[in-house]
């Protein structure tokens, strides 16, 4: 387990055994329903921990169920700020995080990336409309000072 938002790897492993006693066989509700980043209804999710400070919260905005998509774009965004933002477009024309397996969506990412390293303002094409709600993931940083320093801490 690595730095993130401030928090120490220690201090992110207590909170994780913490929810493992508190929430025992992953009966959290962030094992079921939709993704609060992609809005997929379908795929898995899990619990995503934005803030390790104790007492403990388990619910948004501390803890938001995401799938696998797209914790590990929201992980990656600091060595790949550019893949982060064309990822973002993606969700916001109503992409979900498993269809990057698709070779349509996956390039039309690759391509968006490329016009953002130009400076242009890349266009995708709705998949859907944008599940309404939180988008909480959109304002995240992606400096990767962020990870160590305590000021990123939310409380």
């Amino acid at each position: 387990m690595n730095f993130y938002n401030g928090y120490t790897p220690g201090e992110r492993q207590k909170k994780l055994r913490a929810s493992y006693k508190f929430y025992p066989n992953h009966s959290h509700p962030y094992y079921q329903g939709s993704c609060h980043i992609c809005s997929d209804p379908v795929g898995p999710v899990e619990p995503h921990s934005e803030d390790y400070s104790e007492p403990y919260v388990w619910e948004k905005p501390a803890e938001y169920a995401v799938c696998k998509t797209c914790h590990s774009r929201l992980h990656k965004r600091f060595k790949n700020p550019m893949g982060w933002q064309a990822y973002k477009l993606h969700l916001k024309r109503g992409g979900y995080g498993a269809e990057l397996k698709i070779p349509k969506y996956s390039r039309e990412i690759k391509s968006a990336v490329l016009a953002l390293e130009r400076g242009e303002t890349p266009k995708m094409e709705p998949i859907r409309a944008l599940a309404g709600g939180d988008l909480w993931w959109d304002g995240l940083t992606t400096d990767p000072a962020s990870l160590t320093e305590a000021w990123a801490r939310p409380r």
